[in-house]
């Protein structure tokens, strides 16, 4: 049996939870937040990384056909989320199998917030009832 109790808040307000797990007579040490700021740390500008200007021909007599068109790749050069390691990491952290983490980081990036509790076995039903009880989504124990 699991140790870690997750939910997914739509806001990110788990005063509710926090209430609950007092009155329960539970502490507060083990619960974590990850907040929808903590989701866009891993993406990056793609104009940022690349110079579109930079060795293009332009008169340089350094263009390479196929390399340095100045074409933009698929996708051009907007923005590009790249998969935030750090965030995965802290994800995996929370006991969280790598094949889900990508349903975490999809919730995040939707501008919802992650809530986890660190239980012991004889606390882990009562959070999960607490966590249900609040208004967490997706409640699971891993």
């Amino acid at each position: 049996m699991g140790l870690v109790v997750t939910g997914i808040s739509q806001n990110g307000d788990i005063s509710a939870v926090e209430a609950a797990l007092k009155a329960a007579g539970l502490t507060l040490d083990p619960i974590q937040l990850i907040g929808p700021d903590d989701s866009t740390q891993g993406s990056a500008s793609r104009s940022g990384l690349m110079n579109p200007g930079l060795m293009t021909g332009g008169g340089q007599g350094t263009g390479v056909p196929g390399v340095t068109s100045g074409v933009p790749t698929a996708g051009g050069y907007g923005t590009h989320y790249f998969r935030n390691e750090k965030l995965g990491d802290r994800l995996g952290d929370l006991e969280i199998p790598d094949d889900q983490v990508d349903n975490y980081i999809d919730a995040l990036q939707a501008g919802r917030s992650v809530v986890a509790y660190f239980a012991k076995p004889d606390t882990i039903d009562k959070v999960t009832e607490i966590f249900r009880g609040s208004g967490l989504a997706r409640v699971k124990t891993f």
